[in-house]
């Protein structure tokens, strides 16, 4: 399974009309994905995180100093290519951008290994279970986006076939976002999951005020309600708040998870596959995870590619609890097969294709 070839591909679409969460707007998104080919014509799929930044710096970085690592080495070497890419990182001062290319590259090794082996990717991770939990997410900010609005939406994911939804807080006034978080729960009933995410967006003092003030409304976790690493300040909301706090989807490697544990700064881990370097590396933080008795949930925010990975990585845990099936960021969804994306009462059940399960060429694109 010789590698011949890294082929990226920079996928973009525009957002008319804008969205937005509390620290971002987007009026277009960009997906990039890495197709691994192998001499005898197999072809893996990968992606890598670009969000809060251009994606040609990625694409860049994927061409020039990975595929130079990768190109003619075995695609089943995925531990030792990983560590080569990983030198290169601790080397170059761009920690960021080299994992989300060696997520990208991973996700799409691992892919290959599947297809090879015959077996869909979940079993050859451990096969814990052959489904997943998903949450519908979504709950974003948007121009004359009212409150009724919000409300429609979240009765709407339930409607298909959600038990779980999560939203966006931190992004208006105290006030306005218990309006919001209390009409998202009388709008999905008392018998569903509900869950905010701040996306870094909090002081931490106004965090507890925020948490003090939808505590009654039954949330079942606060993500990201401060910046990413200010480890005491989310550590202060998860001990005080009476929510237990989420985090870090934009963390990179598995030390600063075992941080966020140590420190408390969680009660739930999260991870994403297309930034903390891929399957290899998530596999290690919900190792990390376990003997803290931390719940694992992955966060997805991409394209079908992240959402297919995160989803058999998720089935394979047997400390994963849910994975985030984002309404907004569903790219190349209508690309899956028929059945893969199926939700019923929350849960996902896994395709039996080998690999991902996908069937996408870097010629469709």
């Amino acid at each position: 399974m010789q590698i011949k070839n890294l082929v990226v591909k920079l996928l973009r679409w525009d957002l008319d009309p804008p969205v937005s969460n509390p620290v971002l707007t987007w009026d277009k998104k960009e997906i990039v994905l890495v197709f691994v080919e192998t001499e005898d014509g197999m072809f893996g799929v990968g992606e890598g995180w670009v969000a809060g930044g251009t994606a040609r710096a990625l694409v860049a970085t994927l061409e020039d100093d990975v595929a130079p690592v990768v190109v003619g080495r075995d695609a089943r070497d995925i531990a030792a290519i990983w560590e080569d890419l990983d030198l290169s990182r601790s080397i170059s001062a761009r920690p960021g951008i080299i994992r989300a290319a060696m997520s990208a590259v991973d996700i799409a090794l691992w892919d290959l290994l599947g297809q090879k082996a015959g077996l869909p990717l979940y079993r050859l991770l451990g096969g814990h279970s052959n489904r997943a939990f998903v949450y519908a997410s979504a709950g974003l900010y948007g121009k004359d986006k009212s409150v009724s609005d919000l409300a429609d939406e979240m009765s709407g994911y339930i409607a298909k076939g959600f038990t779980a939804v999560k939203m966006k807080v931190g992004g208006a006034s105290i006030a306005v976002d218990v309006e919001r978080v209390k009409a998202a729960r009388d709008a999905i009933g008392p018998d569903h999951r509900l869950m905010v995410d701040a996306v870094c967006g909090m002081t931490t003092q106004d965090a507890l005020k925020l948490a003090e003030r939808i505590r009654p409304f039954d949330v079942y976790f606060f993500e990201q309600p401060v910046a990413a690493y200010d480890f005491e300040g989310m550590a202060i909301i998860n001990e005080r708040s009476g929510l237990p706090v989420t985090g870090n989807e934009n963390f990179i490697e598995q030390r600063e998870f075992h941080e966020l544990l140590m420190r408390k700064s969680i009660t739930f881990t999260q991870f994403d596959l297309a930034i903390c370097g891929g399957i290899t590396e998530g596999l290690r933080i919900a190792a990390t995870a376990r003997p803290w008795r931390s719940p694992v949930t992955v966060h997805s925010a991409g394209s079908l590619v992240c959402m297919a990975a995160s989803l058999h990585t998720a089935a394979a845990l047997p400390n994963c609890e849910s994975v985030e099936y984002h309404m907004l960021h569903s790219w190349l969804f209508d690309r899956a097969p028929a059945g893969f994306l199926d939700v019923d009462n929350s849960h996902i059940q896994l395709s039996e294709r080998p690999g991902l399960g996908l069937s996408l060429h870097p010629d469709d694109f």
